[in-house]
């Protein structure tokens, strides 16, 4: 048994976390609530995580049957002030219960400290003797922790947001698992029992075989298989040269890697790809050229009627064109908005012209792909969209393409939140470098990429490929490797 108190980032980044502790004990302290109390107001992500930490809270305590405990605060000489601890059942569903424990300060003789998070070490320090299992504070502030650490506690980061693996790279696969005469004697796709049952040596230890891709090395060269969830092995010979629209060169994958991604992103059942690798790889690249592609193959051009006086015939017409181009595939493209450095403060214009800023990587990409003047009419007709990630809660999106560069820097909450998005007929892509993350409070396990690769990589509908062989240049793979 032990005590877990609560820092206000592990309630901001998951409204559940109270009830992540089984049978343990979970403290919030007063200066916790009234930092919660403090962010409620606003449309961020974190004011909606506050507002939902005070439903929980209030439902826990809707029906509320616990017992006041007064004791001496402190073993000062002098007459002893009173302070209470409010217990609260946990239910988990799992058929153990764990205590909530609100601790409040006395209001007479209240802790000093510069800041909360000295006030609320304070407060369950002062406390600390009416506690009988260790005090463990839990924590996503690394000074916070260090302060814990210091007072005697113990200290751990919330882990129950955290990837509890990573794929770093394409894994090898022995050739010896598999018939490999058999693959490359025109049975392209081999039904082989077992296979999932196996494990493959990763560095020092032996990891299960699971669907997804692997790399069968070869005298002078490697092979790249694909192991779907009914034990089929099937060869990827090569992607073939794609997005060649009007205007536009096309692509070819380059190494093995991108051939992965390549099979991974133009295959429409795998509704959920993950692309995931340091910057130069072609991560974002392969992902809005693969969209454009399913947009060419998907999109019929409507040609509109006669602007003359219109039949019955050619009014109905006109009714199935709309509805047509309401159904119409389309491209939506976000990346949460931070910056390398200092704000530039105020943006003037609509929602399109705050975003360009914010996208134009995305736009470098798209005009390289298809050239300026093709660029600016798939925007202006509306088959790419620049979406604004606070403005997508809610939405119930159908029919598209959804593109989110630069993942790593959102919660596995807000990741959540954009899965939940996706209606009928979307595919989403994410994309990003899982060690370049700018945003506070996540690290390479807890942010929203890792996340939902780790969660949900191994849905039939899902496709995770890490990248590391950079194509953008000599210069730009070194600076990677050694900066």
């Amino acid at each position: 048994m032990k005590t877990y108190v609560l820092d206000t980032n592990v309630l901001l980044n998951d409204p559940r976390a109270i009830t992540a502790f089984e049978e343990n004990v979970v403290v919030l302290t007063e200066y916790v609530l009234q930092e919660i109390d403090e962010k409620k107001k606003g449309t961020e992500e974190i004011n909606a995580n506050a507002r939902e930490v005070s439903r929980h809270l209030d439902k826990l305590t809707e029906h509320l049957s616990s017992r006041i405990i007064s004791g001496q605060a402190s073993h000062q000489p002098g007459p002893p002030a009173t302070n209470t601890f409010t217990e609260i059942s946990l239910p988990n569903g799992r058929g153990r219960q764990g205590t909530l424990i609100i601790l409040m300060d006395d209001p007479a003789n209240r802790v000093q400290g510069a800041s909360q998070d000295e006030r609320i070490l304070a407060l369950v320090h002062k406390h600390r003797w009416q506690f009988k299992t260790p005090i463990i504070i839990v924590t996503k502030d690394v000074l916070m922790g260090i302060r814990a650490i210091g007072m005697g506690f113990g200290r751990q980061d919330y882990k129950r947001d955290q990837a509890r693996t990573q794929l770093k790279q394409l894994p090898f696969i022995d050739p010896q698992l598999l018939p490999f005469n058999d693959l490359f004697n025109g049975r392209n796709n081999i039904k082989i029992p077992g296979i999932l049952e196996k494990t493959y040596k990763d560095q020092d230890s032996f990891v299960p075989i699971v669907p997804g891709y692997y790399i069968i090395p070869c005298d002078h060269s490697a092979v790249l298989i694909h192991i779907d969830h009914s034990e089929t092995v099937r060869v990827v010979h090569g992607t073939p040269n794609f997005c060649r629209m009007k205007g536009g060169r096309g692509i070819r994958a380059r190494n093995i890697e991108q051939h992965a991604a390549a099979d991974a992103l133009l295959n429409k059942r795998k509704t959920l790809v993950c692309l995931i690798g340091p910057a130069g790889t072609g991560k974002t690249l392969m992902a809005i050229a693969a969209a454009l592609e399913t947009l060419k193959q998907t999109n019929k051009a409507v040609t509109p009627p006669s602007p003359q006086t219109l039949t019955r015939k050619e009014r109905k017409q006109v009714r199935n064109q709309k509805a047509a181009q309401s159904e119409r595939l389309q491209i939506l493209i976000a990346r949460p908005m931070i910056s390398m450095g200092q704000e530039m403060g105020f943006l003037p214009g609509d929602v399109d012209e705050k975003m360009r800023p914010w996208i134009q990587p995305i736009i470098d990409n798209l005009e390289y792909l298809v050239g300026e003047s093709e660029a600016m009419r798939l925007l202006e007709d509306g088959d790419i969209k620049l979406q604004p990630l606070p403005f997508i809660r809610g939405r119930s999106i159908r029919n598209a393409i959804l593109i989110i560069d630069e993942c790593q820097n959102t919660t596995p909450l807000e990741i959540k939140t954009i899965l939940t998005r996706a209606g009928e007929g979307t595919r989403v892509i994410l994309t990003g470098d899982t060690g370049q993350i700018d945003m506070p409070y996540i690290d390479k396990l807890s942010n929203g990429l890792a996340y939902a690769a780790d969660r949900m990589g191994r849905e039939e509908f899902a496709a995770v490929v890490p990248m590391n062989i950079c194509e953008r240049s000599l210069m730009a793979a070194r600076a990677a490797e050694l900066l």
